[in-house]
């Protein structure tokens, strides 16, 4: 959980800055990590003048149940909590896409042909799966907030079939995020073991890691993971239209890079029947910035399009 407390004075356009990395386990609240963060400052907090959040949920009611940890809370009781004049809340991967506005350089993972007039997909594994875009409008960026790594999970080829089989032994709906995110290379690595009659022991770092080292289950774990991630990357494309291209974010793929030009990452994106022409030249780029959603949730406060979100005192 990066938090800043740049903004509280010097307004919205200041640069980040007293930035902390915080374990959202090591608190019981998302309270109690605030005021352990303003602890930490020198001077004392007495009135906040704005603060965005930016959360893994739904977050369109007041109450959010955040859904990679335990944390619940109440937007308006918060907000009465921390004295602040405005507070935001908005999905983690809307804050992903709104960084995208003024991003900073993004590594290419694909060059091709980019349309600006066109929204951007914006989509990324980490303790789960992150999907949003970037609508450019006469009014300025609309981000697109759902819960896109919900979708069913489609297959592209017999291991795929296979492992959406042995999935469903176990889950009624099997979600693209059962395997495109931490806890999904994981899912594809016990499904791999188990094919291969071999016992699985090791978690995501262990099993990124050690894909990264040699060949072996690890390594086709986290290919088939990098080829089911371009498979939803351009199902969302064509979905939404984002012929500006895919910016992939989170915590995961940035560990699996070098692997990608072993999978079959671009044929998933380029080749996909009648429609490949609508895709073979897409650019997708990878998000390297590790404080984009800082960034993207403090830009949330001066989007028009999320002005009647922002609670007042």
């Amino acid at each position: 959980m990066p938090v800043s407390e740049s903004h509280r004075a010097s307004g919205l356009d200041a640069p980040l800055t007293d930035i902390a990395n915080m374990k959202c386990a090591d608190f019981t609240n998302i309270e109690d990590a605030f005021f352990t963060y303003f602890d930490m400052l020198d001077d004392t907090i007495e009135s906040l003048d704005a603060v965005a959040i930016a959360v893994a949920a739904p977050v369109n009611d007041d109450w959010i149940n955040v859904t990679n940890n335990r944390w619940q809370f109440s937007k308006i009781a918060l907000q009465e909590r921390l004295t602040a004049h405005r507070f935001l809340v908005v999905n983690d991967f809307t804050a992903q896409a709104l960084a995208q506005i003024d991003p900073t350089p993004n590594t290419v993972i694909l060059s091709g042909q980019s349309d600006d007039t066109t929204p951007l997909l914006v989509i990324g594994p980490g303790t789960g799966l992150g999907v949003s875009a970037l609508i450019p409008s006469p009014a300025g960026y609309i981000p697109l907030e759902g819960e896109g790594g919900h979708v069913s999970f489609s297959p592209r080829s017999a291991m795929e079939n296979a492992l959406l089989a042995f999935t469903r032994q176990t889950h009624n709906h099997v979600s693209a995020e059962h395997f495109v995110s931490g806890s999904g290379l994981e899912n594809i690595y016990r499904f791999l073991a188990n094919s291969s009659g071999s016992e699985p022991s090791l978690t995501a770092l262990e099993i990124g890691a050690e894909a990264i080292s040699s060949d072996g289950i690890c390594r086709d774990a986290a290919i088939m993971l990098l080829e089911i991630l371009a498979t939803v990357i351009a199902d969302n494309v064509l979905t939404i239209g984002a012929w500006r291209g895919a910016v992939i974010a989170g915590g995961v793929v940035p560990q699996l890079e070098p692997l990608i030009s072993k999978s079959n990452f671009a044929d998933r994106i380029h080749s996909i029947g009648v429609a490949s022409h609508l895709t073979r030249d897409l650019p997708v780029w990878l998000s390297s910035d590790p404080h984009s959603g800082l960034r993207g949730a403090l830009a949330g406060m001066s989007i028009a399009h999320l002005q009647p979100r922002i609670l007042n005192d």
